[in-house]
């Protein structure tokens, strides 16, 4: 496989990358544009902008023309907002590769927003947050990432934003955050799987025409972390709930690839220390999984399960004392264990298009590189277990654990 990369005239980079032996092809648009970036007066609106892409265009006016056009074609397609970036994918087959570049550069230049639509997606994404907001095991782990960061003096941390900042979307507000900030410059399209290098001509084609002249660049973000240690919920629910986080690791830092092994071991699979604590051994819980992630400036590490009311208390004990002891150091049975899954994991996902659309685009989006899976692997291949023990005593330390709870509000 051999990968071609090169810049449009707009600052728009365009990313090949042919993969053997597949039949599929994604074509994905990477923008820096996420919930990270929003001033107090505009939570939400990323994700709003996100919703906004399949309502209509100039050319398809509808959201039905759109749906009816992707499904002619038997293709599909999604998108998704992050605190630091929103993509926009359809995954299709190499004879439709120009259509779905037109089709995503329509939409990205094109879309006309109409009031009606704005007003109906108010509707829908009310309903989502309300959906996370009633399903814990959906939602906690962004109260989590909201109670680490919530103070930070920009940024929304809880992506979707809350129903009051919802109900003041209108169509001039999302045109405004719209040309605020997109910009070709921080502008990525990968097309990966059953591909060429004459694709290439496609993105051009299309996308090299891309303009905004109202961008007025990104805000500063300054992280805060918040200094308590416990948030309280209440809510009707039948279960109680929890995370646990530390502070961890920002993006950019070396020591992600012992992070990633030490993250498996704790949490990311079913034969963790936390899944066999907290479900095998004592059947406390259905579910109990990782959740941690890495932005720019900081990073965290966490833990979140599901647990009988009663219990609750006794599983938080329990989880805390496993985070301290896991700071007596990390095993070279489970550190390899780790290694195995990562690269198992890895080389399947690789039979996916979208899999090397979305490892690519945000390499190149976040961290200004090429993304080499190879290098990945043996670099999680290389990790020592003398690092794995450094790194868990730099990170995993009582008095830095966070806890956010859920419990019924009528009991």
């Amino acid at each position: 496989m051999k990968t071609k990369i090169s810049t449009l005239k707009n600052g728009i980079r365009s990313i090949i990358v042919p993969v053997e032996g597949l039949k599929s092809v994604t074509v994905e648009v990477f923008i820096k544009i996420g919930s990270k970036y929003e001033l107090k007066d505009e939570f939400g609106m990323s994700h709003f902008l996100e919703h906004m892409a399949f309502k209509g265009t100039v050319k398809r006016p509808t959201a039905a023309a759109i749906n009816q056009e992707i499904d002619g074609k038997g293709a599909g397609y999604n998108a998704g907002t992050s605190h630091e970036m929103t993509s926009y994918h359809i995954t299709t087959t190499k004879e439709n590769i120009g259509w779905a570049v037109e089709l995503l550069s329509d939409m990205l230049k094109n879309s006309i927003y109409e009031d009606k639509e704005v007003l109906k997606e108010r509707g829908v994404i009310m309903e989502e947050i309300r959906m996370y907001r009633d399903n814990p095991m959906m939602g906690l782990s962004g109260e989590m990432t909201k109670f680490l960061y919530g103070g930070s003096t920009i940024g929304c941390w809880d992506i979707a934003g809350e129903i009051s900042d919802i109900e003041k979307v209108s169509r001039l507000r999302v045109v405004n955050f719209r040309n605020k900030l997109i910009n070709p410059k921080e502008m990525v399209v990968v097309i990966a799987g059953n591909v060429d290098d004459s694709a290439n001509d496609e993105v051009k084609k299309y996308f090299e025409d891309f303009e905004n002249k109202f961008y007025k660049g990104l805000p500063e973000v300054k992280v805060k972390i918040n200094d308590k240690l416990v948030k309280s919920m209440t809510r009707e629910v039948e279960q109680g709930h929890f995370a646990m986080a530390l502070p961890a690791l920002k993006r950019g830092d070396e020591r992600k690839y012992a992070f990633k092994l030490i993250d498996i071991i704790l949490g990311g699979n079913t034969s963790s220390r936390l899944y066999q604590k907290i479900r095998e051994d004592m059947g406390l819980a259905y579910y109990v999984f990782s959740i941690s992630d890495s932005f720019e400036e900081v990073g965290f590490w966490g833990v979140q399960s599901g647990v009988k009311l009663e219990r609750l208390d006794e599983a938080v004990s329990v989880v805390r004392d496993e985070l301290k002891h896991v700071s007596q150091g990390i095993k070279e049975e489970e550190l390899n264990r780790a290694k195995d899954y990562m690269e198992g994991k890895t080389k399947l996902a690789m039979d996916r298009s979208s899999y090397w659309a979305s490892f690519m685009g945000t390499k190149m989006l976040l961290e200004n590189e090429i993304g080499d899976l190879d290098k990945e692997l043996k670099k999680g291949r290389e990790v020592s277990l003398v690092e794995v023990n450094n790194l868990v005593k730099d990170v995993f330390k009582e008095e830095e654990i966070r806890l956010v709870t859920i419990k019924n509000s009528k009991k």
